[in-house]
């Protein structure tokens, strides 16, 4: 089933964007009702609610709210261009949001991302997240930022090590 949302009605999405809040999904499902098994209410709604109840317990809580607008920002963009929306272009475009969303949620502040989180943010986005890291789409997600991580560590401690190395011949004033 396709619905086509009007132009009130993605004005109405937009004001309920917020880090504070999960409305935004409520507010979608009461206009392209998916059901329970729908993206919104099986994926994005409960896990924006359970990021959000947890709140408190996250040390970097710029990434975990820069990720909750990020995600809705994301939506409301697709929904804008492509105002018939089904629920499997929902289900679609809210999954291949989530890893630009997760790694860089903030693209004005690159620092923010999530191969900087400090690892008990990470252990806890585990523990909320582990019953979907089975699912195939969330799987391939998190294979792909482990990989991007593991690439960003390398990298640093690459240039830590270029670093030291120029102090070091700095210091004993390298070249004799």
């Amino acid at each position: 089933m396709v619905i086509s949302l009007h132009t009130a009605q993605l004005a109405v999405l937009s004001a309920a964007m917020s880090e504070d809040s999960c409305e935004f999904y409520e507010l979608l499902e009461m206009m392209v009702p998916c059901g329970a098994s729908g993206y919104v209410n099986d994926f994005a709604y409960k896990y924006c609610e359970a990021y959000l109840d947890e709140r408190d317990e996250f040390i970097d809580k710029k990434w975990q709210n820069g990720v909750r607008t990020c995600l809705q920002r994301s939506m409301l963009s697709k929904l804008q261009s492509n105002p018939g929306a089904s629920c499997a272009q929902i289900r679609t475009w809210g999954f291949n949001s989530h890893l630009g969303c997760y790694m860089r949620p903030i693209p004005s502040s690159p620092e923010v991302k999530f191969c900087r989180l400090p690892s008990k943010d990470i252990i806890k986005i585990s523990a909320i997240a582990i019953g979907e890291v089975i699912e195939g789409e969330v799987r391939g997600q998190f294979a792909k930022m482990v990989k991007e991580c593991a690439g960003q560590y390398l990298q640093d401690v690459n240039q830590d090590f270029v670093n030291f190395l120029k102090k070091t011949m700095a210091s004993i004033n390298w070249p004799w």
